[in-house]
């Protein structure tokens, strides 16, 4: 069996992770190919022996919508005629690829990722159009599912949850949080959805926040009697794991949170927003904040910050509850969604975990 992934490029975010680690589990043959070229995961690929395979299509800048990417259609069509499946991942993977994989009489299966609270109607309904064309739509929750077909109006036939699934290997070697309780760290993209703005209103004084993933902020800054470092793009997300006292999702809205998977699975407590699949990945091991309350988060950083056994003990249950979420499940599920699908079975509901 051979498999096609289709992503826009190879940025570093949970969706292209994901990609990264079922194309590592070796279940099945697996390639990847972007809509438009670039992203710093892509010596990530290579380097795991992963054939990449860049599209063309102009990025939408500032004043311009992009090129309509045609070259990457006509690239995508002929690339997926060599593969028995494609599967695609966010807008612009699954615009393009359903299209390329159906031009290709090729099946294909979409997963989507998050709860897209930031489209507009023009993309919800190239997402209606498109839906068809997937022979399976995976959601990595039930939050994400209702979503789906609450707000979007996406009622598919073939809609499974598969949730996320991280190397639980990597972080082996964490130590559960013993520190001061005064590290904090947050990881992902400096964007409106990750609530950065939020938590560097809650910061209580004393403690010191380091933030990961792509942002123009460089550096450190001082807020009150707060620290905070802008770390910028990194890989080494075990290492930074191992040196927090506490992780913290502020998120408004979040389809899954795989950092909050890897925070458990590394022994650190995570504090995290109360919003779609955040309440099903943490259940009662974490500590839900309502979103955009920024005197909720600052209570219960402070709480933790004092209370180093609690810490320890919502540590080791995380890593614990992190078991339910571990990649080779997760790839497991979707090689049966494969096989399904070439097989032309009717849809099962995969599981999710509960």
């Amino acid at each position: 069996m051979r498999v096609l992934h289709v992503l826009c490029d190879l940025s570093g975010g949970g969706a292209e992770r994901l990609v990264l680690g079922l194309c590592g589990a070796g279940l099945v043959a697996q390639e990847v190919a972007t809509v438009q070229p670039g992203g710093t995961l892509r010596g990530a690929f290579e380097a795991a022996g992963v054939p990449v395979h860049e599209g063309t299509r102009t990025p939408r800048q500032s004043g311009s919508m992009g090129s309509l990417g045609l070259g990457s259609l006509h690239g995508l069509v002929r690339l997926a005629r060599s593969f028995d499946l494609v599967h695609t991942h966010l807008f612009a993977g699954d615009t393009w690829g359903r299209v390329a994989a159906r031009m290709a009489g090729r099946p294909s299966v979409s997963t989507e990722h998050n709860v897209n609270r930031d489209e507009g109607a023009p993309h919800r309904a190239i997402k209606r159009v498109l839906a068809p064309l997937s022979g399976r739509i995976a959601y990595v929750s039930e939050a994400c599912r209702r979503y789906a077909v609450d707000v979007e109006g996406i009622v598919h036939p073939g809609a499974v949850v598969i949730p996320n699934g991280v190397d639980l290997r990597r972080y082996s070697g964490a130590a559960i949080a013993g520190g001061p309780g005064t590290r904090l760290l947050a990881i992902g993209r400096d964007v409106p959805q990750k609530g950065f703005d939020v938590l560097l209103r809650s910061l209580p004084d004393g403690v010191s926040l380091r933030i990961a993933g792509r942002s123009a902020q460089r550096g450190i800054q001082h807020i009150g009697g707060a620290t905070v470092e802008w770390l910028g793009e990194r890989e080494d997300v075990a290492a930074l794991l191992a040196e927090a006292d506490i992780l913290v999702v502020p998120s408004r809205w979040e389809g899954f949170g795989l950092v909050a998977v890897e925070g458990m699975a590394a022994g650190v407590p995570v504090v995290a927003s109360d919003v779609d699949g955040l309440p099903d990945v943490l259940g009662d091991v974490g500590v839900l904040v309502p979103p955009e309350d920024a005197d909720a988060l600052r209570a219960v950083l402070s709480r933790l910050r004092g209370d180093p056994e609690e810490r320890a003990q919502r540590g080791a249950r995380g890593r614990d509850r992190a078991a339910l979420f571990s990649l080779d499940t997760c790839a497991r599920r979707y090689r049966s969604l494969y096989v399904d699908v070439l097989a032309g079975l009717p849809p099962n509901e995969v599981g999710r975990a509960r």
